[in-house]
């Protein structure tokens, strides 16, 4: 497949990264003649410099062969107006990241079907929604839905106080044979490792289980987090997320919201859009206006402020006095596997959250890219399986995948199953599968068709 990506920022990198490694002939597009250059030494892709917009630099660059366009430049404009020349190329998959919230609502005058896309991912609608999800589920450092909220992939990092360290996979199973939840995934001292069940669980361990949603509690308790209830929540930062952030969590009648914002001018505008947010213009790093405001009565801390050392230092302070649980919105990836270590509960960043929308979107045959783990070398994938697949009827256990993969889930017929090695893989099967980037390609193989 041949895919033209306008932009060589961190998104347009990770694409264009995940596309070359499946042999997908990719050109990329950037103006930035810095981030042009870098990209030129590090992608495994045709690096032009030039604006993504230019119907000529387009045609060039091959677009009416092309099969896909992914525009995840920095400019709306620009990405629109490379994905307007897509749609008149007869170019079949057109993405485009657009941060103006205005063109992807449902009334919108120009909606995607008038700009010639067919998928706008929002930066900051998925960086809202997750930062949500992190805050409801208080005891998990990353919470990820599949099969539209019925299964639920669940981070959560364990302490000595654990009744779990020191034990084996099989032997929590074997304790508690009412709990079907699969480990995924184990990162441990910057390693990540698909378990299997002989593996034993350590102090410092990040685990990744996934489960029914119905069951996220139980698993939580076996696992000694409490899911303690959310009531008082501080936002810091009245930006998009913020705003956004506040907007869903007032929903709930049973969460008081606070946002902190520094400028008094947005600070009025933010107190008309929100309703049952209380919004204080102040500085969110001093300790004095956040004591007076109940800082140490917050069940949660959430900084989302453009700047992330501040954000990472609010949540520092917070922590030490006394808040619970705090989040902190970063722009650096590298950041992500660090955060617990220096006292900050869960990270999210953007750019990977928009990246692995993206990557939801784009099919591959029977297999389609779900996700990647914020933090740590791990790929979710979704594989559809069918008459004439290698694996089709076989048991689980009889499949050679030796720690470079798992099936977590199996959806049947509308029905969710946590498989065991006993189950057996029938045709129209869709399963969840957790593997390494360093694994995808064996794993496919496995899964391919004969």
């Amino acid at each position: 497949m041949k895919v033209i990506i306008i932009g060589a920022g961190q998104v347009g990198t990770h694409i264009c990264e995940y596309l070359s490694s499946e042999d997908h002939d990719v050109t990329v597009i950037e103006k930035d003649n810095t981030a042009c250059r870098r990209a030129m030494d590090t992608l495994d892709a045709l690096v032009i410099e030039g604006d993504g917009a230019s119907p000529s630099l387009l045609l060039k660059s091959g677009l009416r062969d092309c099969d896909m366009m992914v525009a995840v430049s920095p400019n709306d404009e620009v990405n629109i107006l490379a994905c307007l020349a897509a749609a008149k190329a007869n170019v079949k998959i057109k993405i485009a990241r657009l941060r103006n919230p205005e063109f992807s609502q449902d009334n919108a005058l120009l909606g995607k079907e008038e700009l010639g896309i067919d998928f706008i991912i929002h930066p900051e609608r998925e960086t809202a929604r997750e930062l949500v999800w992190l805050t409801k589920r208080s005891a998990a450092t990353d919470v990820i839905e599949f099969e539209d909220g019925k299964v639920q992939l669940i981070g959560v990092r364990l302490d000595l106080s654990s009744p779990v360290i020191n034990k084996t996979l099989k032997e929590i199973d074997s304790e508690n044979p009412d709990l079907l939840f699969r480990a995924v995934a184990i990162f441990r001292t910057n390693k990540t490792l698909i378990p299997g069940g002989d593996d034993r669980i350590v102090r410092g361990d990040q685990l990744f289980f996934i489960t029914k949603s119905e069951l996220v509690p139980q698993l939580l308790s076996v696992l000694g987090k409490s899911e303690d209830k959310i009531e008082k929540v501080m936002i810091l930062g009245g930006g998009r997320v913020g705003r956004m952030v506040a907007a869903e969590l007032e929903q709930d009648k049973d969460i008081t919201v606070k946002l902190v914002e520094s400028n008094r001018d947005k600070s009025l505008l933010i107190a008309e859009e929100l309703h049952r947010t209380l919004v204080i213009v102040g500085d969110g790093t001093d300790l004095d206006l956040l004591a007076v405001e109940g800082i140490m009565e917050m069940d949660s801390y959430i900084a989302v402020t453009n700047d992330e050392e501040t954000n990472i230092i609010s949540c520092l302070m917070a922590k030490h006095l006394g808040v619970r649980r705090c989040l902190a919105l970063v722009s650096r990836p590298d950041y992500l596997p660090i955060m617990a270590s220096i006292g900050v509960d869960a990270a999210v960043d953007t750019q990977t959250l928009t990246a692995n929308a993206i990557l939801r979107y784009i099919r591959r045959g029977n297999i389609t890219s779900l996700a990647s783990l914020p933090g740590i070398e791990a790929e979710v994938i979704k594989i559809e399986i069918t008459g004439k697949s290698k694996v089709s009827g076989r048991k689980i256990k009889t499949i050679n995948l030796d720690h470079h993969g798992m099936v977590g889930i199996i959806s049947r017929n509308g029905q969710v199953i946590v498989p065991i090695g006993d189950t057996v893989l029938q045709a129209g099967d869709s399963l969840i599968v957790f593997t390494t980037p360093a694994s995808v390609g064996r794993v496919e193989k496995i899964f391919a068709n004969r």
